[in-house]
């Protein structure tokens, strides 16, 4: 069911109050509990907010913007913070960001979605996945949420590719082919052509650089690594296929459940440790549970429209 466009645009002026109120020096705890309420109350809260702090966040000069710049009232800083934080003047302004949002796309349990970008880019979404992407004349950034995509990015020496996940930035610096994946807050770098480069923000000494054949992985806010990387099976998902290498069960069933919404699930944690190695069509969950079945000596039964996986005989 569409959204009535006014409850939209509602939204949109109650995320960039919020923003002001954050932002401003006389913010208090009790904007800040009244803030969680507020992400807490509706899922579109919180991905308007994010669109809209992503857009400040990742274009500073933005403030600066002319249409930003006359729409907001000039007056003397005090005023103009009261101002915002009683609610005058902040649609106008709100709407001069929003005008700069990114593009927000998402895909569902099984659904992969293909993209086209102006700046001639392409974006391979994977199931389960959030993507934002904005493109001007300044800058191209996507940042991505959650999930994997794979982008080919068109050569512009003038405006590098980056795409932020987790704290990181990846980027290249043109005619490159990559892939990223934001799984259990762990980020991990594919380059499949070309060379990325992955960095922390202020931190200038925890760049690295991977070439064609190599991935770097970061786990929270741990120091990156570079190694050498299965590009085929690393981006195997391209093809619908997923590969797992000595993985444990409960890797593997976190990634076919990706594509499926017939569930795996385990009847007993003790499970979840016993390892899998092979090449699985993704989307087959059935197909997937009765090989895990025969070559784990386990069962595997229909358990409300789902599938469980138990020790054999139930023991």
């Amino acid at each position: 069911m569409v959204k009535p466009q006014r409850d939209l645009e509602a939204v949109r002026r109650e995320a960039a109050d919020w923003l002001a109120r954050l932002r401003s020096d006389s913010r208090t705890e009790r904007d800040e509990a009244g803030f969680k309420a507020w992400l807490d109350r509706a899922e579109d809260h919180r991905t308007t907010f994010d669109a809209l702090t992503s857009t400040w966040e990742l274009a500073g000069a933005l403030r600066h913007d002319p249409e930003i710049v006359a729409a907001t009232p000039r007056k003397p800083a005090r005023l103009a913070r009261r101002a915002v934080l009683a609610g005058a003047g902040v649609s106008a302004v709100g709407l001069g960001w929003l005008a700069f949002a990114p593009e927000v796309y998402a895909t569902g349990v099984g659904e992969t979605r293909t993209l086209h970008l102006d700046d001639g880019s392409s974006v391979l979404l994977d199931a389960d996945s959030r993507l934002s992407v904005r493109i001007d004349g300044r800058q191209r950034r996507a940042g991505l949420d959650k999930g994997r995509a794979f982008f080919r990015a068109a050569r512009d020496p003038a405006r590098p590719f980056v795409v932020a996940a987790e704290g990181r930035e990846i980027v290249g610096d043109g005619g490159d082919a990559f892939g990223v994946s934001v799984l259990s807050r762990t980020v991990s770098v594919v380059a499949v052509e070309g060379q990325v480069l992955v960095m922390t923000p202020g931190q200038p000494s925890g760049r690295i650089t991977a070439s064609a054949g190599q991935r770097v992985i970061a786990m929270g806010q741990g120091p990156a690594r570079r190694e050498a990387a299965d590009v085929q099976s690393a981006t195997a998902w391209r093809f619908g296929q997923a590969v797992f290498d000595d993985q444990t069960l409960a890797q593997a069933l976190a990634e076919m459940n990706r594509y499926s919404r017939r569930r795996i699930v385990l009847s007993d944690p003790a499970l979840e440790n016993l390892r899998i190695s092979g090449v699985y069509k993704a989307g087959d969950n059935e197909a997937f549970a009765r090989s895990v079945a025969t070559l784990l000596d386990l069962d595997v039964r229909v358990s409300g429209g789902g599938l469980l996986i138990e020790p054999r005989g139930g023991a």
